[in-house]
């Protein structure tokens, strides 16, 4: 009390305001157990502004009636081709984040997505839901898939796959080769071999190339953009080169080959014995943690030493790798190829460079190598395809770890690679190969084995 008034108290209005703000602000992350019904309410956090081939993955959305909810995109408005749009985006079926593909050749202006969520009471299309304006910019990054081709020196004619480029075309492209082995096609970025070359039937002459780009907005040269072998009669060549990038929480990393983790009841051999167990998704599925995943194959990176004398600079460099959740955690988990071409092929052999993590008892973890026709693959169920078992457990094959720069410098010089040929009835045709990590029964001993490969390659004899 002061002069007879009474004062005003801001703590006791404090609290209920601090507590009204709380359940507004709250509401807006849309409480599933307060709603059951059709799913409303879809609200994702846009981008304005989108660099044309950028590799963008949204934020997950909030929606009301999410439990169980189901997403995909309905409908894609914008300037670009049908093609080009279906080919740009992809969305999280279980989360709802969407991605802009890296790469995409999207055309400047206005994109709008409508996204369908579906949960068990029905579903509803948001229209609009997702909305950005693509600018073009100067090229920054260029590719090529496969960056690694295996041509006969006596051939000519023999195409690489186009360029890969961000910024937003149209673009001009320049390759400088001194041998003038080969040239470029100035608007698709792909490379002709338009020279015969003389090597030894069991040699070859391996050439890297920079590739320079330029679009309305400024260039860019693309150092050591791709390899090109150019090998003699009996050299096996290069049909198939696993492919990584940067991996992130919808995306394992692989470029051209795909991966799967098991749920649900499986059996097999363990220790010479029959053996049951129920693989549950959450718990032995897929899980994105700092940069890499467990309980599936991935793509992890470390700066690794891949000189060959192993004395150069540490480089960023991609692996295909597999490691479970924890020691105690079951999986099974495969990582399939995109189709293989072997048609008019005499003989083919796969050619795996990897190294091995800790646990070495190879009786309750191993990692298969699998052969199917492609014709009998099933790409909705890739573990229910007719595989055929090439070998049963590449591991004890895999140089131990003891030190990642020490291993990586030897694979890069050769040692640690092992071959296996493909059978004769899968050579002529068309084929996918696979890698199956099986960890089970942790009874018997620990799950903790990782493995890091290096190089995965498929070579034809014709």
């Amino acid at each position: 009390m002061e002069n007879g008034k009474k004062r005003f108290n801001w703590k006791q209005l404090l609290l209920p305001v601090t507590l009204l703000f709380f359940v507004t602000a709250c509401d807006t992350f849309l409480d599933d157990e307060k709603y059951a019904g059709v799913p409303h309410s879809l609200r994702y956090m846009s981008i304005d502004t989108y660099h044309i081939g950028d590799d963008y993955v949204s934020v997950t959305p909030t929606v009301m009636g999410g439990e169980g909810a189901i997403f995909t995109i309905e409908s894609i408005d914008g300037p670009a081709s049908d093609e080009v749009k279906a080919s740009s985006f992809s969305i999280d079926s279980n989360k709802g984040n969407i991605n802009i593909k890296e790469y995409c050749r999207l055309l400047p202006g206005e994109y709008s997505l409508a996204v369908k969520v579906s949960n068990p009471s029905g579903s509803e299309v948001f229209e609009d839901a997702f909305a950005f304006t693509a600018v073009q910019v100067q090229p920054s990054k260029l590719s090529y898939v496969p960056s690694l081709y295996s041509f006969y020196g006596t051939s000519t004619g023999d195409l690489t796959s186009p360029a890969n480029v961000n910024g937003g075309g149209p673009y001009t492209f320049s390759l400088d080769d001194p041998f003038n082995y080969f040239a470029i096609n100035e608007l698709t970025g792909e490379i002709e071999k338009i020279a015969e070359v003389d090597v030894a039937d069991d040699s070859k002459l391996i050439k890297t190339y920079d590739v320079g780009v330029v679009n309305e907005l400024g260039s860019y040269n693309a150092p050591k953009a791709i390899t090109i072998e150019i090998i003699g009669a009996n050299v096996g060549k290069l049909t198939y080169n696993a492919e990584y990038k940067t991996p992130n929480e919808v995306s394992l990393g692989l470029i051209n080959s795909s991966a799967s983790t098991l749920a649900g009841s499986y059996t097999d051999v363990v220790n010479e014995e029959d053996y049951t167990t129920e693989l549950s998704e959450s718990t032995n599925g897929p899980i994105f943690k700092g940069n890499r995943f467990t309980n599936s194959w991935h793509v992890a990176t470390a700066p690794v030493v891949m000189d060959q004398t192993g004395g150069g600079e540490k480089v960023n460099t991609f692996f295909l790798s597999f490691k479970t959740a924890s020691s105690t955690t079951e999986c099974v988990s495969i990582v399939v190829s995109d189709a293989i071409q072997l048609e008019g092929a005499i003989s083919a052999y796969a050619e795996i460079a990897a190294y091995k993590r800790y646990i070495d008892n190879d009786f309750n973890q191993r990692f298969a190598l699998l052969v199917c026709d492609d014709e009998a693959y099933n790409e909705e169920e890739p573990f229910a395809s007719p595989w055929f078992e090439i070998e049963a457990n590449i591991a004890p094959g895999m140089l131990p770890y003891s030190n990642p720069i020490k291993e990586s410098s030897l694979l890069a010089a050769g040692e640690g690679t092992q071959a296996f040929d493909i059978p004769v009835e899968y050579v002529g045709k068309k084929v996918r190969m696979a890698l199956k990590a099986v960890h089970l029964n942790p009874e018997l001993g620990n799950l903790g084995r990782e493995a890091f490969v290096y190089k995965w390659q498929v070579r034809a004899k014709y």
